[in-house]
Formats: structure tokens, C-alpha cells, sequence
């Protein structure tokens, strides 16, 4: 049985769908054998494309994606905080 997904990632903005997209790429160049993966940006979103033979394995890519993506968002975030820390000036 052959099976279809689109995974879409809104990002805050277009320069944060391309840096989660540089991220992302080199992860998803090997895919299981009978899998189609493909990712493209749109304005501030990431969009997937994929089908496989096997619905478990073409689950599993995708939640490798989110897994990946989610990675990507919380060192984002620490890195805000730690620039926005160090940008802070002393309380007098």
C-alpha cells in the first residue's frame, strides 16, 4: 500500500524557515529504500512532501523531522536568551 504526507512548519519568519532549512537538508538525503522525501520553502514555511510502501517507515521520517525541527527551536531560543543576557546591562 502506498502512502502520501505533507508535514508543514510555520516559522516566525522567512529567515527562520531558511536557517531551519539549511539545519534540516542534510539530514533528509538518505531516506529508507521505497521512501520520497522532499522539502521546499515557502515564505516562513517548510513544507515536506513524502510517500513510501511502508506507512510505519514514512511515520518514522516524519517524526524524525519534527524531532529534528524541535531540536533546532529550543537552541534557537537559548541562543536568544543567551544574546539577549549578554546584551542586558547591570542594574545600578
Amino acid at each position: 500500500m502506498k502512502t502520501k504526507a505533507r508535514l508543514t512548519l510555520r516559522c516566525s519568519d522567512a529567515d527562520n524557515a531558511r536557517s531551519l532549512g539549511e539545519v534540516l537538508a542534510p539530514d533528509n538525503v538518505r531516506v529508507p529504500r521505497g521512501q520520497r522525501l522532499s522539502m521546499h520553502r515557502s515564505s516562513a514555511s517548510l513544507e515536506f512532501e513524502a510517500d513510501s510502501d511502508q506507512a510505519k517507515s514514512l511515520a518514522s521520517t516524519l517524526l524524525s523531522v519534527l524531532s529534528d525541527a524541535s531540536l533546532f527551536q529550543e537552541v534557537w531560543l537559548l541562543s536568544r536568551a543567551r544574546d539577549a543576557a549578554v546584551g542586558r546591562r547591570p542594574r545600578a
